[in-house]
């Protein structure tokens, strides 16, 4: 096959050494002697890299004896079967080329544009024969980047377009097919979402490695939006918002953008950008500290929001869109997936919030995501959304179980009360984590507490109605002993999210949990004895685990913030509180990575370890049971139920 390619800038150079390391004859055309011998150089020691490191079996000169280089459009043209252009980025400047490209070639000759933004069909008013051009975007590096946007243009044949297609894959790329012309394809237009809301997090204060944190240690991005905003020249990126503005897309870019470019500050190329850069190809420094600044369902939610709008024009659909930005922007799983596990309901309430907040119409949502939310397709978290996903929900009492897929989510549920642990609570609970550990796609629970409050504690109701030894005993060795039993044996991780209080009996079942998150919100306390009561498991247990400073708290009965809870031990992260569901997920998502004996491995080393100081909490349970039939508990009970401070007397 022989191919013509017009233009030897960045673009057209790495698209002819493709196309010849394909097998194909190629002809690179340019009207600047100077700029194609800067092309074969350029060509000469890409392929003796890829060369050296294994990348490509052929020797470097054999490819580049496959490419011959010209100014002359007219004999490069004779029997070419595929011509594609690739010069700059100016509409009447490729309906020239391509004006002499349909005399150059022969009729059947494909002819392919490699615009970024430009409707096909406004290059296409130049021929004469409309249905012969399409679309064919590469990515830069296309030696790099496998993968093109196969583009119809209103008036593109299906021949034309299937051309393309089975072209874009003789040469090895992925070929993403985009039904309909929209101004920045599918790629751009998403892309544009995602870094527009990042600069608009730099502009409101938080620091470019904070965003880039987040997308690359929480979203698995190889590069965050900043690092690849850098790479690809802000410059650049300034010029296609301004085209996509000019064509009708609503696109508001924070100031500081156009300042960086007058000021030189361009990216990687220029030595500066959001990062100081040294050498050609160095790389910006992104620490993980920063990983939770941010909320990275804010970046994904405007991409998409665009995504729904490409669905509902019939530009391309759920597949062609997760493959894309797979493929081009090398995400590890695909947009809508990202999605479906972050919940639709959460990309939908961080849009309306942001269009309450700045007013932008780009945040109004679109109908198909309202549609989806409003029908309960709110992804993993019930009757699937963009995928199918496995859903249950079943409640034990007072406890709600959610079967999401891979994970169990459960909620306390008794928020008047702040999820105090009555009966039913401590027995819903139990039957919550069996129903999960008997589930083999079950791979981790997650339990948070719905309303203002983790779990306050065990209900001063039920405590204050036990009239005897007896009854307290039963309690303790039926009621709460089986859950304790069954926390103590789990070989499935448990992932606590604590969103508001967590006293007494809440704070002392996050010590049996594996991973705690907190709220920036929640607040952590055992304050049993100011009620004549005692903390059983986090006199053991918790002494065991978090060292002699836990008992500073049992005697003391203080408050601490979740920050306090941290440096304890006790808690494993502190996040603002619109963060700590998606966090949830995040830990879910790095357990099911893993392999299930390897989890349950660790489980049942820790079990080993928690059988060590199983005496120590039978002895804890022992001595509140011993407490109840005395004078200072029942008075403890009376003071708490009447608002007044206790009169102690010591028996």
């Amino acid at each position: 096959m022989k191919v013509l390619v017009i233009g030897a800038g960045t673009m057209g150079t790495s698209i002819a050494q493709v196309c010849a390391q394909s097998g194909c004859q190629v002809a690179l055309v340019d009207i600047s002697e100077e700029q194609l011998e800067k092309a074969r150089g350029k060509i000469t020691w890409s392929l003796e890299k890829l060369f050296e490191k294994g990348r490509v079996s052929e020797k470097p000169e054999e490819v580049l004896g496959r490419i011959t280089f010209s100014t002359d459009v007219a004999s490069a043209g004779e029997g070419v079967e595929v011509a594609v252009e690739a010069v700059v980025e100016e509409t009447e400047v490729k309906r020239r080329v391509f004006r002499e490209l349909e005399r150059a070639c022969p009729p059947g000759a494909l002819l392919a544009t490699n615009t970024s933004t430009i409707p096909i069909s406004e290059i296409a008013a130049a021929l004469g024969e409309k249905g012969r051009l399409v679309g064919i975007h590469f990515f830069n590096p296309p030696t790099l980047i496998k993968a093109v946007e196969v583009i119809r243009g209103k008036e593109t044949s299906d021949k034309a377009f299937r051309q393309a297609c089975e072209f874009s894959r003789k040469i090895g790329m992925e070929v993403i097919p985009v039904e309909k012309e929209v101004p920045g394809f599918i790629v751009n237009r998403i892309n544009l979402r995602y870094f527009l809301e990042a600069l608009r997090l730099v502009e409101e204060g938080v620091k470019p490695e904070e965003v880039d944190a987040a997308a690359r240690y929480r979203l698995g991005m190889p590069m965050g939006p900043c690092e690849v905003m850098d790479f690809s020249g802000l410059d650049v990126l300034l010029a296609v918002f301004r085209e996509m503005r000019g064509r009708g897309i609503s696109v508001s870019f924070p100031s500081f953008l156009e300042e960086m470019v007058r000021e030189g500050k361009t990216g990687m190329k220029a030595g500066e950008g959001f990062y100081r850069y040294s050498g050609k190809y160095g790389r910006a420094t992104v620490p993980k500290e920063g990983m939770y600044r941010v909320n990275p369902v804010r970046l994904l939610a405007p991409a998409v929001n665009e995504a729904c709008w490409l669905i509902r024009e019939s530009v391309a659909d759920r597949d062609t869109i997760d493959r894309a930005m797979r493929f081009t922007m090398n995400y590890p799983k695909g947009l809508l997936l990202y999605a479906d596990e972050y919940g639709l309901d959460s990309i939908l309430g961080i849009l309306e919030e942001r269009k309450r907040e700045t007013g932008l119409e780009e945040y109004e949502p679109e109908p198909l995501l309202r549609e989806m939310v409003d029908a309960g397709k709110m992804g993993k978290k019930g009757r699937g959304g963009f995928y199918s996903w496995t859903y249950e929900k079943v409640e034990f009492g007072p406890v709600i179980y959610e079967k999401r897929h891979d994970h169990a989510f459960l909620t306390l549920n008794r928020p008047d009360k702040l999820n105090a642990l009555n009966e039913d609570m401590w027995t819903g609970l139990d039957r919550a984590l069996r129903k999960a550990e008997g589930d083999p796609e079950v791979r981790a629970v997650v339990v948070t507490g719905r309303g203002r409050a983790f779990c306050a504690g065990d209900d001063i109701a039920v405590m204050g109605s036990w009239e005897n030894f007896s009854e307290g005993r039963y309690f303790f060795e039926k009621i709460a002993g089986p859950l304790l039993e069954t926390l103590m044996e789990l070989e499935k991780p448990v992932i606590s999210l604590v969103n508001g209080y967590a006293f007494g009996g809440g704070f002392e079942l996050n010590l049996l949990f594996d991973i705690v998150v907190a709220s920036e919100r929640s607040e952590f306390s055992v304050p049993e004895g100011l009620i004549g009561a005692f903390p059983p498991i986090a006199s053991t247990v918790g002494l065991a685990l978090l060292g002699k400073r836990m008992i500073r708290y049992c005697l003391t009965c203080e408050r601490m913030s979740p920050r306090e809870a941290s440096e304890l031990g006790l808690v494993d992260l502190v996040v603002s509180h619109d963060q700590l569901e998606a966090v949830g997920g995040e830990f879910v998502a790095k357990i099911s990575a893993s392999s299930p004996l390897s989890i349950r491995a660790v489980k049942r080393a820790q079990g080993a370890v928690k059988d060590i100081i199983a005496s120590a909490l039978r002895a804890g349970v022992h001595e509140i049971i011993e407490l109840i039939p005395t004078e200072d508990f029942r008075e403890g009970m009376r003071a708490f139920v009447e608002k007044r401070k206790p009169r102690w007397k010591g028996k």
